[in-house]
């Protein structure tokens, strides 16, 4: 992921078992999303809302690290 002074990309990728076990950080980029910076704040709250909607139904998502960021 990286940002400018006005945008948010987010590259998204593949890893072939044989790159995962060797431990490489090489991937093939599949897609692009490129976004302002104010889109993808206006994004958080609605990711958040569907991810909530889901634990609510299925139950909780595990995400490794995730409890260990900062809340604010």
């Amino acid at each position: 992921m990286t940002t400018g002074p006005f945008d948010l990309v987010m590259d998204f990728g593949f890893k072939n078992p044989q790159q995962t076990q060797r431990g490489s950080t090489e991937y093939e980029s599949v897609v692009r999303v490129a976004m302002s910076l104010a889109h993808a704040k206006s994004m958080v709250p609605i990711l958040a809302n569907v991810i909530a909607t889901y634990e609510q139904q299925v139950g909780p998502i595990t995400a490794p690290g995730f409890d260990d960021l900062p809340k604010e």
